[in-house]
């Protein structure tokens, strides 16, 4: 080789050295860097971590105190419903019965007039 072509040799050398050297410092930086954010989002990740256990829990808590309060809606709803039927059952029959009773009377009084009012007509009938 000649000497300018290990000339040309040596500067290729040369850049590609402060090429690697640039990226080695690049590489350091970025690592120098991750490792900063790294130390401020791991304490932010066990807070979100501790947070969502006691949201967890919460969930479970109040889940558990809507089913109870779901449960003894159904039984009050079944109970008043049993109440509603029974109310109406007895004012159906307090009712009912004495105007069965009223309408016979009313039927009654009503042929009785009717027998009094046409008394010739039954007895032409009769001749």
């Amino acid at each position: 080789m000649t000497g300018w072509g290990l000339a040309a040799l040596a500067v290729i050398v040369f850049l590609n050295t402060l090429f690697i050297a640039g990226l080695a410092a690049a590489l350091w930086i970025i690592q120098k860097k991750l490792g900063e954010l790294t130390a401020k989002v791991d304490p932010l990740i066990a807070r979100g971590s501790d947070l969502l256990g006691r949201v967890e829990q919460l969930a479970g808590e109040v889940q558990g105190k809507t089913q109870k309060i779901l449960e003894q809606t159904e039984t009050l709803v079944g109970r008043v419903s049993e109440k509603v039927d029974t109310t109406t059952a007895i004012a159906e029959q307090t009712i009912s019965e004495p105007l069965i009773g009223a309408a016979s009377v009313m039927a009654g009084i009503s042929r009785g007039l009717q027998a009094l009012r046409e008394p010739d007509n039954e007895k032409g009938e009769a001749h």
